[in-house]
């Protein structure tokens, strides 16, 4: 009989031992959502390579930010250093779901991670609003791991510092 009920704690001792482990594992690797936003470039022109359409702006912070222009900026070649120009800009991001448990997560100071909740999720769109109050729209790349976030949850927004496609003109 007390080899039994040993034998029963063991099992039990090690069921523990396992469903912890995997709450430790699921905590380790957090929740992940790629997709991509458009964000609002705007700055001083630092350089322009035309054979890439490639522009290089210092942005108000004094950072430098590279962006590839579309097509369909008109002029690209009279585009000189010192020009003010607005755009916009595809960005990648990845949003990681934060446990509501945890510490909050700490933006970095330039902007390319925040912290956000999440207000409202429409297939794989998401819209997104941070602690300032800002909104940013993402659309996810796989709607179905858009459609596992419910609204509230909160997010680490990491924004790519590469660019995917922009568009804008000059300011005079």
């Amino acid at each position: 009989m007390k080899s039994k009920s040993n034998k029963a704690v063991r099992s039990f001792k090690s069921a523990l031992v396992a469903a912890a482990s995997s709450i430790v594992m699921a905590g380790a690797f957090a929740a992940t959502i790629d997709g991509t936003t458009q964000v609002r470039i705007g700055g001083r022109v630092q350089s322009v390579d035309t054979s890439t359409h490639q522009v290089t702006v210092i942005n108000g912070q004094g950072g430098t930010e590279s962006f590839q222009v579309g097509n369909n900026v008109p002029n690209l070649d009279k585009l000189k250093a010192g020009t003010n120009v607005v755009g916009t800009s595809q960005r990648a991001v990845r949003l990681t779901v934060l446990d509501a448990s945890s510490l909050a997560a700490v933006p970095s100071p330039d902007g390319n991670q925040v912290v956000a909740s999440v207000a409202r999720v429409d297939g794989s769109l998401m819209t997104l609003k941070d602690t300032q109050g800002a909104v940013l729209t993402v659309q996810a790349n796989s709607p179905a791991a858009a459609a596992t976030v419910i609204p509230g949850t909160r997010v680490l927004v990491n924004l790519a510092n590469s660019s995917l496609q922009g568009s804008g003109k000059a300011v005079k």
